[in-house]
């Protein structure tokens, strides 16, 4: 899965199901269900134990853990009908297992919140009971051995993108559907084990309407046409765990190619078709191939690939067996940027990496998806990195990926990398930039500790041995270790089992221009003290004719509190040294004085792109940790943005403006100082920078959108209107449908010009699904009472039934930050709502309302308030708590912050 790409998901939005569950043991004979502190499923079964399954919507892993001893070689025979009105769809799902010897437990299955209309045991009619989330056969019921279990059932389809997701397109009314499923929603589609541990292969037959396309993990045998229906046949599968099994179906328009003996297929919808461009699709498939089939030295498994681009898609996408989905977001309606482009090259090569490392090779259980998710990113990265057109790839890595990850370890919710995960409700609790980024970020540093063929090697040897099973981590470190011939034992500990980020900062002594001495210290935050070792270089930078340039490249292992380095004893005293040349590590950088005195001097002309791309960052990481004011970052910013020609800094520029400018809007908003003179500034220069800008270039793309974005004053908002009415235009630079809806939106929350009459008009151009979400997102944002009242209370009770995807939309719009007065009529009933959401089983929603629309100042009174909260929600799951510490750390940040300007 890739979350951080995903275009809706401005935060994590793939967490479902979480409540930490506890498995009752009854002693067998036993009427009372007294507790043990025995282990479900491993002493318990050993003493003949019976355990019963908690009624929940969550797998717990002690039961998974049982189950997986309790069947075994399991297969399944699928049947499904669909068609195109009904809001249910039925099928029959067929289990073969063979089940224990001496089983004395009940045997569960899982499907959630269907209907069960008939079963049989071994082909006779048998007892069973369902209690919503799983059905559960009776142990005297079944035999030790070979077993069949026959269900027949239907099942509403989703409308919150997971299990089976039913969508109508609003421009032609034709139906699409697709599967989603990590980690425990297949359930959702047929009844079956829903754990990762109990790999299975797949028959499938789907009776559905002519016209539609049908993909799943194989390609079809037969294809037979019964009047308005067909009847599709795959044929049995590999073996691979459920949550990567799917069913697409609709009347998917279809590209095919071919990498070698490969078949390819593209799929999107009717409507968005003509906006497809299959090569920036295939070309990148088709590199990725190429180089993980000879890096891994293990050949594709799974005979065909087939991409499909799924409407209402809440991640970035998904590495369902050999029939990814991906965001319709990748799709865009007009010129794509260089950077969309290998966002999309990084998602394609991302999902693919999987097809080895996550679906041939599973982890045993959730707590080891982090390692999926983390190879997949840096896989993606270096397949990227060498075996694509696309350049700096790393410094992308460096500025978004790693970034990322730097954020939330250094946040009040950081985590291990590798922890419990006791059932799937908390499965992806934990989903986000230490999943993704850190553990991206760990891998990319191994190379250099164990060397680059070395870590080849092993990961080869780990995928050679393990196909088709399921691993531990022990299993892939193991195989690393013995490749390098290190014991990776203390490695491993230090960072995957313990949390935190570490600071390093060198000391340094001259003597007649020549380093004398010279140290690195490294230091732990508060609560995380561990101090790690790691393998980086030692980049020094001498000014010459006006250009600081890189003197050397030491590479070094520094460990514990202090390291001395005697490598660059008696190099030329350095102007600017930094301890982390090149990104090799994974660690935050305190920069000494004097280094941060020719920064200051000479930002512009050091001649490393990467190293001006990492001090820039260092500079924003300073503002965020109220080390340095917002306001003097701004004006350092303003003084050398224009300077600065790599693309890829300049984004990192610009994207830290808009940081600093946030806490220069609130200390204007709150009375505590006007800037708006300075934010009106940065508005003037980002218009001659567009206005300068190449057409047609990546410079004009990214100048229009942040001009657009940082754009509030009468001024420029007259301007953008003057954009829409296309009364101001700029050469090379085409305003097409997503770029007009982004204007409207302006136009309404500013109240700008005739802004109701805009959106109507825009409503009557683009009747598409993204027209429908954004028409309600630019009217939510309307500064008018009315307008978030109507819109509070369909969140609130959800009247219409709309999809999540459009109520996201809703809560985005509703209480921007400069509508802080409207907002606060409903700070009640947003306290009062969260606690009700808590006690449901959408924990998608309850994500999404708590990060969007929880009240917060940049205050004092509003810390506290957070900070009580905290202590309120303490036993809500953790889609509620995370959201509020977080919310409580930022605004402890910004109070801060603002006292920086003063």
């Amino acid at each position: 899965m890739n979350t951080q790409a995903s275009i809706l998901a401005k935060s994590l939005n793939m967490t479902i199901f979480s409540s930490a569950i506890a498995v009752t043991i009854a002693l067998s004979g036993c009427s009372d269900n007294k507790s043990t502190t025995e282990t479900p499923g491993i002493q318990a079964t050993e003493k003949a134990t019976k355990i019963v399954r908690q009624l929940s919507e969550s797998l717990n892993a002690n039961y998974a853990e049982m189950r997986a001893k309790q069947v075994s070689n399991v297969s399944y025979q699928l049947s499904v009908n669909l068609d195109t009105e009904s809001e249910r769809f039925s099928g029959v799902s067929v289990l073969n297992f063979q089940l224990a010897k001496n089983n004395i437990n009940d045997l569960t299955i899982d499907f959630d919140e269907g209907t069960v209309t008939a079963l049989k045991v071994n082909g006779k009619p048998a007892e069973f009971s369902y209690d919503k989330w799983f059905i559960t056969v009776p142990a005297n019921a079944l035999t030790a051995g070979e077993n069949t279990i026959k269900v027949a059932y239907e099942r509403p389809y989703a409308t919150d993108g997971s299990g089976l997701h039913r969508f109508v397109d609003p421009e032609n009314a034709e139906v699409y559907l697709y599967t989603d499923f990590e980690p425990y929603d297949a359930n959702r589609l047929f009844p079956h084990f829903d754990q990762p541990d109990l790999k299975a292969t797949y028959e499938l037959e789907v009776n559905a309407p002519s016209h539609w396309q049908i993909i799943s993990a194989t390609r079809e045998t037969s294809i037979e046409e019964t009047g308005d229906t067909k009847h599709w046949v795959f044929p049995a599968s590999a073996k691979f765990s459920s949550y990567v099994f799917s069913l697409h179906a609709g009347n998917y328009a279809v590209w095919e190619d071919n990498f070698e003996d490969i078949p390819l297929r593209l799929f999107a919808r009717q409507s968005l078709a003509e906006y497809v461009n299959k090569e920036e699709w295939f070309k990148p498939t088709k590199q990725s191939f190429a180089f993980f089939n000879q890096y891994f030295d293990v050949r594709y498994p799974f005979v065909k690939y087939d991409q499909i681009v799924a409407p209402d898609f809440n991640a970035g996408a998904m590495e369902n067996v050999a029939a990814v989905t991906f965001n319709e977001g990748y799709i865009a309606r007009g010129e794509k940027s260089t950077q969309a482009k290998m966002s999309l090259a990084n998602v394609i090569a991302h999902e693919m990496a999987h097809m080895w490392f996550g679906d041939l090779v599973t982890m045993r259980w959730w707590n080891g998806l982090w390692l999926n998710e983390s190879f997949a990113t840096y896989m993606a990265n270096l397949a990227i990195a060498e075996a694509s057109d696309f350049e700096n790839t790393w410094d992308v890595f460096y500025s978004g990926t790693k970034q990322w990850a730097y954020r939330s370890d250094d946040s009040v919710n950081t985590h291990a990398i590798e922890l419990p995960v006791a059932s799937t409700g908390e499965a992806l609790s934990n989903f986000d930039g230490i999943t993704y980024g850190k553990g991206a970020s760990v891998l990319k540093q191994l190379p250099y500790y164990l060397g680059e063929e070395n870590f080849r090697v092993g990961v080869s040897n780990y995928l050679k041995k393990f196909s088709y099973k399921n691993t531990d981590l022990d299993d892939f470190i193991g195989e690393l270790g013995k490749a390098a011939n290190k014991d990776m034992s203390q490695w491993t500990q230090d960072w995957l089992y313990n949390a935190g980020l570490n600071t390093i900062k060198v000391n340094y002594q001259c003597n007649d221009d020549k380093i004398s001495q010279f140290s690195i210290t490294q230091s732990a935050p508060e609560g995380y003290p561990t101090l790690r070792e790691q393998r980086v270089q030692i980049g020094l930078y001498n000014i010459n004719d006006n250009t600081m340039t890189l003197s050397s490249a030491t590479p070094i292992m520094y460990q514990g509190a202090n390291t001395d380095i005697k490598a660059v004893i008696g190099k030329a005293c350095p102007d600017l040294v930094y301890p982390n040349e090149a990104d090799w590590g994974y660690v935050k950088v305190d920069l000494d004085d004097k280094s941060l005195n020719a920064i200051q001097k000479h930002i512009n002309a050091i001649d490393n792109t990467t190293m001006r791309l990492m001090l820039w960052q260092s500079l924003s990481d300073s503002v965020n940790d109220a080390n340095l004011s917002a306001e003097a970052f701004v004006s350092f910013a303003i003084t050398n943005i224009a300077g600065e020609k790599d693309y890829n800094v300049v984004r990192k520029i610009a994207g830290s403006l808009t940081s600093a400018l946030g806490y220069l809007t609130t200390a204007t908003r709150q009375g505590q100082k006007d800037y708006s003179a300075l934010y009106s500034q940065v508005e003037d220069l980002y218009l001659s920078l567009l206005q300068q800008a190449e057409a047609g270039s990546d410079f004009q793309k990214m100048w229009y959108s942040r001009y657009v974005n940082v754009s509030k004053t009468s001024k420029h908002l007259a301007n953008l209107q003057n954009i829409l009415h296309g009364e101001l235009s700029f050469d090379g630079l085409l305003i097409d449908q997503d770029k007009r809806w982004t204007l409207v939106a302006k136009m309404n929350r500013y109240q700008q010009g005739n802004y109701q009459a805009l959106l109507v008009a825009e409503q009557a151009k683009d009747n598409s699904d993204t027209g429908v979400k954004n028409a309600i997102y630019a009217e939510v944002l309307r500064p008018e009472a009315a307008i978030k009242d109507k819109w509070f209370n369909v969140v609130i009770n959800n009247p219409e039934k709309l999809k999540l995807s459009t109520l996201r939309y809703i809560m985005w719009g509703l209480f921007p930050s400069e509508q802080q007065a409207l907002a606060a009529p409903y700070k009640a009933k947003i306290l009062a709502h969260i606690p009700k959401l808590n006690e449901g089983s959408d924990l998608s929603m309850l994500e999404s309302f708590t990060s969007s629309l929880l009240p917060a100042k940049c205050t004092a009174t509003s810390e506290q308030e957070l900070a009580d909260l905290i202590t309120a929600y303490s036993e809500m799951k953790p889609q509620a708590l995370k959201s509020v510490k977080a919310t409580h750390q930022e605004i402890g940040r910004c109070i801060k912050a603002l006292k920086l300007l003063k």
